[in-house]
């Protein structure tokens, strides 16, 4: 039975499982926090270290449903294929294949958490995928035992429920979705969202990326710094605060132009400019010069082929 969920944002399981294929140990845990609830699957073995993803508890049900798919549970004819289902902010992929010990299924997390990206990989057990029909049975328990949790059913209540869907077949559209030839399957990336941090900083979540704008100052003046976040990987750019208005004039161009679905073809089909003569070799006195008069920030429109000549 499910506790009561307390104050503190410390996770609580709500239910767990455990498996073994072979030398390999699965531990399915459904969690929740203050922020909702999750399935976290670890996998552990002799040869591997240990391995787990995190998947949003609206995936449980493509993923139940992806595991009876490749288990045969759909009936497909002809190879089965990799498919990529897209949830929130995060991708998982499933992949099939062989080596010296038989076929296995490769489950890989691309997200924007800390970890990067991270995979579990499950042994088929056999000619028959039973080791994959048995996976898909445990996330059936698992997935009914969230939905009965919030009203504290008996887990009498719960087993019956879950004979009910042994096979597989509550959502017709997640079912086709996910048979077939069909790579892409699932609910789809969450809208762009945008968060204000305890300090002031903006932060826009787009898929699987965020984006981080911070002001801050040096001994130059001040900034705004863009960084670009996917995993591991951080991409920074620095604007100067004086030059900020024009930079949300040129994004405000790009929106507009975006929106109305029109492409500048009189742009991409101007001619590369002659490139302008080397500048004379500055003296001392040009140089304080310049230092005292900086340069006024302006937007300019510049052609593929410029932007190619300047790459």
């Amino acid at each position: 039975m499910a506790q009561p969920m307390s104050s503190s944002n410390e996770d609580q399981e709500v239910c767990s499982e455990t498996l073994r294929v072979e030398s390999k140990l699965f531990y399915l845990d459904l969690k929740r926090n203050a922020r909702g609830r999750y399935l976290k699957i670890a996998e552990t073995g002799t040869n591997r270290e240990r391995s787990t993803i995190i998947v949003p508890y609206t995936g449980i049900m493509w993923f139940r449903e992806l595991f009876n798919y490749y288990a045969g549970g759909t009936n497909e004819q002809g190879p089965l294929v990799s498919k990529e289902l897209p949830i929130e902010t995060k991708a998982f992929y499933f992949e099939i294949g062989e080596n010296t010990r038989g076929r296995f299924l490769r489950v890989s997390e691309s997200g924007a958490g800390p970890r990067g990206r991270s995979s579990i990989i499950i042994p088929a057990g056999g000619a028959t995928t039973t080791a994959w029909g048995t996976f898909r049975d445990a996330l059936a328990r698992i997935e009914v035992a969230g939905q009965q949790a919030e009203t504290s059913e008996s887990s009498d209540r719960i087993d019956n429920t879950v004979h009910h869907l042994a096979g597989m077949r509550i959502q017709d559209d997640v079912m086709a979705a996910v048979a077939g030839s069909r790579t892409v399957v699932g609910p789809g990336p969450s809208p762009p969202t945008i968060t204000e941090t305890e300090t002031g900083g903006q932060i826009v979540r787009a898929g699987h990326k965020r984006f981080f704008f911070d002001l801050g100052s040096n001994a130059k003046g001040r900034f705004l710094r863009i960084t670009e976040v996917v995993g591991l990987e951080r991409i920074a750019i620095v604007v100067p605060a004086e030059a900020m208005g024009q930079f949300q004039a040129a994004l405000g161009t790009c929106q507009e132009q975006h929106a109305s679905g029109v492409v500048s073809t009189a742009r991409t089909q101007q001619q590369l400019p002659p490139m302008p003569p080397p500048p004379a070799p500055t003296t001392s006195a040009s140089v304080q010069s310049s230092a005292s008069a900086p340069c006024t920030p302006s937007v300019t429109d510049v052609s593929p082929q410029m932007f190619q000549a300047i790459q």
